[in-house]
């Protein structure tokens, strides 16, 4: 009989060594696939202007600046220092945006969100901490906050969790709120309207 090996989470030192050995370790900026999600991530929020958007994972900034044209105000977390000082770069030329390092989901900064955009980074968490970044997400939507989910679906043994597992377990709890899924060979994008 086989067992399930739940893995742990993955924690700011597995972000600090990738980061110090690449500006850019998965291609944000030059990435065909990177460019082509960004704009149907976009494209999926159909125009629309936000007043106070927050990116959990910002990165280097790359999806950032484009959500920066987007959001009146945008927040951009990243758990690695190393990350937010190659976005803050990028970013130097956009006023409303600011960046802070904060380990999500036990830190978030205070405040009501009208979008919340988790790409590629809710399956680093394990089943506690995807738990309470669910009560957060949910919280952001009974707020009546757009929450958009976006992730790699092939296989990876450095996860704990596939971007398929954790597209279902968001859209079975938060249900209520589901209006869109959109899967492509390579990842999967959600979309949640608070009401």
């Amino acid at each position: 009989m086989s067992q399930v090996v739940s893995r742990s989470r993955i924690g700011r030192e597995f972000f600090d060594e990738l980061y110090a050995g690449s500006e850019d370790p998965w291609g944000f900026a030059e990435s065909a696939y990177e460019r082509d999600k960004y704009a149907h991530t976009l494209a999926v929020l159909g125009g629309q202007c936000f007043q106070r958007g927050l990116e959990i994972g910002c990165s280097i900034g790359v999806f950032t600046q484009q959500l920066a044209d987007v959001c009146g105000e945008l927040v951009g977390l990243d758990v690695t220092e190393r990350a937010l000082a190659r976005a803050r770069r990028r970013l130097r030329g956009h006023p409303g945006v600011t960046l802070a390092r904060m380990t999500f989901p036990e830190e978030m900064p205070e405040g009501r969100w009208d979008l919340v955009v988790c790409s590629e980074v809710l399956y680093y968490l394990d089943d506690d901490a995807f738990a309470l970044a669910v009560e957060r997400l949910r919280t952001a939507l009974e707020d009546g906050a757009t929450v958009l989910a976006v992730h790699w679906r092939p296989a990876t043994s450095t996860y704990p969790l596939r971007g398929d597992e954790v597209h279902d377990r968001l859209v079975a709890e938060l249900a209520d709120w589901h209006v869109l899924d959109d899967r492509r060979p390579r990842y999967r994008l959600d979309l949640f309207e608070g009401h």
